[in-house]
């Protein structure tokens, strides 16, 4: 939704594809057009892409669980499949793929920093999500026919975030439900600058490439202390051991497989397997090809986060702290992903 606002502010005529059962509020107060679109139906996903000149393909297939793989990664190919399909029918223009940087790999030749050159770990494939997302990104870029661009956003978070994906820590802790941490490298970009990104990737890509859309490398624990700070509450002080999350991961989805489609795991694993393999990612050739300027502030990220997460009552709504009683704030230890000046961006025409 994040993608379907910055295109309707820049006065594009925009078309968002819903599922039969979807929320369409947040949708609807952005102006755009809706019609509903199945990703098992290509009739109807070529209906809605009919008289478009770009198609955004942000429904990328989300495994619910980290069992039967390969059933898990058919399931993702077939989706691909049929989205390629209608735009194909449709006639359409470009295709731009929302992966992630889970497809992008440990930096190679004594590089800190990973880069759209480094390709996934055999382990990190061992890991359901990584593999389906590698599975997609290979379809989509395998679609020599069609001008295709791919995406990999960082850990997203921000405005609109209806089903809480990355900011699923942030409801965690406000909600007294995170009672430890488990350390690793991640990076976090603002729900903004993921949204910007793709439209300049859609205006200015170069067909084939990806394009890694990120913020600020941090660790995750560095990432916890900024959103205690921000909500005034306490850090989970208990460091939960890798080798201990995996197999209570992978206990936690067996039970909820059981119980049914409602329940929902308490240490999701493709989490354990983001900070398994998670690196710190240089978004240079994004910055540099597409023109992005200098990612949102980490602080000023959460802080936006939090404020809607409360608006819509995700989260308990706080009481303003005196200045006497609010705490010190303490910098967050950051490395930017950009390794050269940001260009400024221009409007592109379509």
């Amino acid at each position: 939704m994040n993608v379907a606002r910055v295109l309707v502010r820049e006065g594009h005529d925009v078309v968002a594809t819903r599922r039969n059962r979807a929320n369409t509020l947040f949708a609807r107060k952005m102006g755009a057009k809706l019609e509903r679109a199945e990703l098992d139906d290509v009739d109807s996903l070529e209906a809605a892409m009919r008289g478009r000149e770009v198609v955004f393909h942000c429904a990328g297939y989300y495994p619910r669980y980290s069992l039967e793989p390969d059933e898990q990664i058919a399931m993702a190919r077939q989706s691909t499949d049929n989205v390629l399909t209608a735009a194909r029918r449709a006639g359409v223009q470009r295709v731009v793929l929302t992966s992630s940087v889970a497809t992008v790999g440990p930096a190679r030749q004594g590089r800190a920093l990973s880069n759209e050159n480094d390709p996934m770990s055999s382990a990190a494939r061992e890991s359901v999500y990584f593999a389906v997302k590698e599975a997609i990104e290979q379809d989509v870029l395998a679609a020599r026919d069609l001008n295709t661009v791919v995406t990999c956003p960082g850990g997203i978070v921000g405005e609109l975030d209806v089903k809480a994906g990355t900011g699923f820590v942030i409801v965690a802790l406000a909600h007294g439900l995170l009672p430890f941490y488990i350390q690793g490298k991640t990076n976090i970009v603002d729900a903004d600058d993921m949204a910007l990104g793709h439209v300049v990737a859609a205006e200015r890509g170069r067909s084939g490439e990806r394009y890694i859309l990120g913020g600020h490398n941090v660790t995750i624990r560095e990432m916890l202390l900024a959103v205690c700070e921000e909500l005034n509450i306490r850090f989970p002080s208990w460091r939960l051991p890798l080798s201990v999350a995996g197999p209570l991961s992978t206990f936690d989805e067996m039970r909820c497989s059981v119980q049914g489609r409602g329940a929902r795991p308490f240490i999701p694993r493709e989490f354990v397997d983001i900070v398994t393999h998670g690196q710190w990612f240089d978004t240079a050739k994004a910055h540099r090809e597409l023109g992005l300027d200098a990612p949102v502030p980490l602080d000023a990220t959460i802080r936006k986060a939090c404020a809607w997460y409360e608006r819509f009552r995700y989260i308990p709504r706080r009481t303003p702290a005196s200045p006497s009683s609010a705490p010190a704030k303490r910098a967050v230890p950051r490395i930017y992903a950009a390794s050269s000046q940001a260009a400024p961006r221009q409007q592109a025409s379509q």
